[in-house]
């Protein structure tokens, strides 16, 4: 098998997601390949993903607040 650092960056993404798809179906050893591969992208192209990210909410006014669908009055 082709290592990770070998391949190209489209041919990285592409077995990574095949890998993952694997993974998920239960296939012996597939989350490995899958880990070697995803930890390959980290490495090239940067830790940087959403999950990091602050959770920003905008301040919506009192008076236009929604009412909780559960209060009738």
């Amino acid at each position: 098998m082709t290592e990770p650092a070998e391949l190209s960056d489209r041919e990285l993404v592409r077995r990574a997601q095949q890998w993952r798809r694997h993974s998920l179906y239960g296939t012996r050893d597939a989350s490995d390949h899958a880990r070697e591969h995803e930890a390959e992208m980290r490495r090239r192209f940067g830790g940087g993903t959403t999950l990091a990210a602050p959770l920003v909410t905008l301040q919506v006014p009192l008076a236009r607040r929604p009412r909780p669908w559960w209060r009738v009055w």
